[in-house]
């Protein structure tokens, strides 16, 4: 609940502090509900995402203020915010995935091999009659 209340006034209502795309990926509240913490992702923006996180955490008063407007809970919780790197990190490890098969590609070339040849296991046995 919290997470699309927050995703929806991000993209309705962006505060002066904040630029790009914030987008919530997700919401995690501690057992005492005295604690969320919320996960953003920030897109074509000209300033560090970091820097934007740390704003947030600087206004996170009045933006807990404003979605216990919104809705009644028996208590609203602290809102703490953390940038949501997972989407960079994914990118990262494909380009180092691709990277690795373009090297293992141009060796291949350059022993003659071609892509079937590597890694091809003959199972089963030969029939001897």
């Amino acid at each position: 609940m919290l997470r699309q209340l927050l995703a929806t006034r991000f993209q309705r209502q962006l505060p002066d502090y904040l630029e790009g795309m914030v987008t919530v990926t997700a919401v995690r509240v501690s057992t005492d509900l005295s604690v969320a913490k919320v996960y953003v992702s920030i897109f074509n923006s000209k300033t560090d995402p970091e820097i934007l996180v740390k704003r947030l955490n600087a206004h996170q008063k009045e933006v807990r203020t404003a979605l216990a407007r919104e809705v009644q809970l028996r208590k609203m919780p602290e809102l703490r915010f953390f940038l949501d790197d997972t989407l960079d990190t994914a990118a990262t490890i494909n380009r180092l995935i691709e990277k690795v098969r373009s090297e293992d590609e141009e060796r291949r070339a350059a022993r003659g091999e071609s892509e079937e040849q590597d890694g091809e296991v003959n199972i089963g046995r030969d029939d001897e009659d």
